[in-house]
């Protein structure tokens, strides 16, 4: 008896080492775009539509969850506009709560998958992957998505892109040759500032435009961010967004709603929690 508690307190002791190697191990690779192996990150996101006349037409309440399969590898359930263009503009992903007359197709109309790849780490840290969306239940569009992170830093400065291409599978078009579920390029870049030890500023902008007829429909937004985090592993943060300061559209005439310019916004407030 007394050597088998020997040898469960030798391989207790060996596998408090092991774990305390491999956390060491982690805690000294350069930061990149991925979660640790085993830590889940979960992110809810509030999106409010405040374009003028559809102020809170949609407000929605997206989850996004994501765990470090490895060190380099992150898998994610996405119910964010965020997570699936990289834009805080858009509302009504995950559970929207106004209505078909507050501008929800659904109460819940869209979910994805995603994965991704860490290739650099340090300085430029950059990250590869994409994933499958179900972008409307309602109207039956599922898309493909590829893309990229992409993250420089310098002192408290730091620039982040995340070029993405969403390729529709489903519903292409209606059979007569008119474009149903369209491809888009999505190219969001934030550049963000440490203000203090907890608190970062910035402000974003981009591209964003379906593939076919690009230059008639394209956006560029212009949009401010702020998060704060109150320990490593918990923040939040908020952005307000002109989601479409230019564009290739032409406004229709008053009353109907405008589809560029300052009229054009959004509002989105988030928490996240790294478990």
């Amino acid at each position: 008896m007394k050597r088998v508690s020997i040898l469960v307190a030798a391989s207790f002791s060996s596998v408090l080492a092991w774990i305390g190697s491999a956390a060491a191990e982690e805690a000294a690779r350069p930061p990149g775009l991925t979660l640790p192996a085993g830590k889940l990150n979960v992110m809810v996101n509030l999106e409010v539509e405040m374009s003028a006349d559809r102020v809170a037409k949609p407000l929605a309440l997206s989850p996004d969850v994501a765990y470090g399969v490895t060190p380099d590898l992150t898998v994610a359930l996405v119910h964010s506009k965020f997570g699936l263009t990289g834009f805080r503009a858009a509302a009504g992903g995950g559970l929207c709560v106004t209505g078909t007359d507050g501008g929800c197709a659904r109460v819940y109309n869209n979910v994805g998958g995603e994965a991704w790849y860490n290739v650099a780490r340090g300085q430029l840290a950059a990250a590869v992957g994409g994933g499958v969306h179900a972008t409307s239940f309602e109207a039956g569009f599922v898309d493909a998505k590829l893309g990229a992170r992409l993250r420089w830093t310098a002192g408290k400065v730091a620039l982040s892109a995340s070029p993405s291409v969403e390729l529709a599978l489903t519903k292409r078009d209606d059979g007569a040759g008119n474009r149903l579920n369209k491809d888009r390029l999505w190219l969001p870049v934030l550049a963000m500032y440490k203000a203090t030890p907890a608190l970062q500023v910035g402000a974003g902008t981009g591209l964003k435009a379906p593939l076919t007829g690009f230059a008639d429909a394209y956006q560029i937004p212009l949009g401010v961010t702020a998060t704060y985090a109150f320990d490593p592993a918990t923040s939040v943060g908020a952005a307000w967004v002109f989601g479409a300061v230019v564009g290739g559209a032409t406004n229709p005439p008053a009353p109907a709603p405008g589809v560029k310019g300052l009229d054009v916004r959004g509002l989105q407030v988030w928490g996240s929690r790294t478990f």
